[in-house]
């Protein structure tokens, strides 16, 4: 079974940058244990948690999930990339100075891989990977974005059937033909409304995802033009069968 799904980043000035807001903002929750340049995400005894770390002894971000061939994995670029232009970039010092104290949970995190980058015979790889390592579940309303939801050893053989708790974080892996860039993607619940969101990144301050206006806002950090980090500032919110697992289990499909 899967253990864990570790970001590792390259110890340079952005990338201690990048680290520092996340302890800022995480350091705080519940579930969260920081160690030295690592923030260890954990729903209770449930597999994988979630990893972010700095490490000297890389020189490219590794995105490690217990199978070596993956490390590299959001390393390729294409030389012309498309320029967003009407998303404006947030520096990580503001992100920072707006957000912090009111993060309350990590929903999820996940990567996009750009269909111009990696074939359908490479991304049904890793998902084949993730679904016999996991409890990986199709999206229910259709879109290529499966969902790994943290669980047991005997839920990992049998089946999910307990939503009392809230199974986090999850991960998404989306198989992306929008954009030519790898983005990885942090969804961080808040205390916000959506009209306090708004006036913390007015205008075109991030972009907001067709059908999903209501429930979050994505903010794109200023990173190395070789990758995004996105994070996807959720509104507050009461939880349902969506946090749980329920949703996914009952709704969707195991894959």
């Amino acid at each position: 079974m899967l253990q864990k799904i570790e970001y590792s980043f390259p110890k340079n000035e952005q990338n201690r940058e990048l680290f520092k807001m996340f302890l800022t903002l995480l350091k705080d929750l519940q579930n969260v244990t920081i160690l030295q340049d690592e923030i260890h995400i954990k729903s209770r005894n449930l597999k994988p948690e979630t990893v972010l770390k700095l490490d000297d002894r890389i020189e490219k971000l590794q995105f490690d999930i217990g199978d070596k061939k993956y490390l590299n994995l959001l390393n390729r670029h294409v030389k012309n990339r498309k320029v967003q232009d009407e998303i404006q970039k947030m520096p990580i010092e503001n992100v920072v100075n707006k957000l912090a104290g009111h993060v309350v949970r990590v929903d999820h995190t996940g990567i996009n891989l750009p269909s111009i980058l990696y074939s359908e015979r490479e991304y049904q790889d890793l998902l084949q990977y993730l679904v016999l390592m996991s409890n990986c579940y199709a999206y229910p309303t259709g879109e290529p974005w499966p969902f790994l939801i943290p669980a047991t050893e005997e839920e990992h053989q049998n089946e999910i059937t307990n939503f009392d708790v809230l199974r986090e974080p999850r991960f998404e892996v989306v198989y992306d033909e929008f954009t030519d860039v790898v983005a990885i993607q942090v969804d961080l619940e808040t205390d916000l409304s959506k009209s306090e969101v708004e006036q913390l990144f007015p205008k075109n301050q991030g972009i907001y995802f067709k059908e999903l206006e209501d429930v979050f806002k994505s903010i794109y950090l200023e990173y190395s033009e070789k990758i995004d980090i996105r994070l996807d500032v959720r509104f507050k919110t009461v939880h349902d069968n969506f946090e749980s697992g329920e949703w996914f289990v009952k709704e969707g499909k195991r894959l």
